[in-house]
């Protein structure tokens, strides 16, 4: 009992290291997040004042692209190393639990039942031993399979916000394109006529 207690004051030692440093990291991370955007807000602020706007424009947002999508990873990585450590430490309990568990005595009934010997009691234990194994690795199968779940899950929904971003950038840069030519067309429709010269009348034209 005594090496139990202390395993699992070492391991939540461990792991409460682990959770401070992977905060930090996180903490980094938005760090990082924040003057990209700060960077990429200054470029598209500076964009606006050269001739090709559009151009400098994407030139600005892919390069944001690039450097949040190793953060991005990086978050998905923690968040996955995390989800197992929880799904460890949860197991750990359960099997604690069960090594403590002690199995009640039977009850005496007025017919005596043999007493069984030394074999039938080892082989009695080993079959339990066997069945808190097998429920244990369900256990963890489980929780594997729904921790790959959620990293699909999260792969798909990151996916759907590029490709909804990148709709979106595309639709402006077309109604920007939309409105540059109509604009360049304008001035051509609206020409006067040429002025007559002084002292001809339209008749003599």
């Amino acid at each position: 009992m005594a090496a139990i207690c202390l395993a699992a004051y070492g391991t939540g030692q461990a792991q409460g290291d682990t959770a401070q440093a992977r905060e930090a990291e996180r903490s980094r991370i938005a760090q990082q997040r924040a003057a990209i955007t700060a960077e990429q807000a200054s470029t598209e602020k500076a964009c606006w004042q050269r001739f090709a706007v559009e151009d400098c424009l994407e030139a600005a947002r892919a390069q944001a692209r690039s450097q949040l999508a190793p953060l991005r990873a990086r978050e998905l990585e923690l968040n996955q190393q995390e989800r197992q450590e929880r799904a460890a430490q949860r197991l750990r309990a359960i099997e604690a639990k069960q090594a403590q568990t002690v199995p009640p005595l039977p009850v005496q009934s007025r017919t005596r039942k043999p007493v069984p010997d030394a074999a039938t009691l080892q082989q009695q234990e080993g079959a339990r031993a066997q069945e808190a194994a097998a429920r244990a690795a369900q256990q963890r199968q489980r929780q594997a399979d729904h921790a790959q779940q959620l990293q699909v899950q999260e792969a798909a929904q990151a996916e759907r916000r590029r490709q909804a971003e990148q709709d979106w950038q595309d639709k402006q840069r077309r109604a920007q394109e939309h409105r540059a030519k109509a604009q360049q067309a304008q001035p051509a429709r609206g020409q006067p006529l040429p002025v007559p010269p002084l002292g001809v009348s339209p008749l003599e034209k």
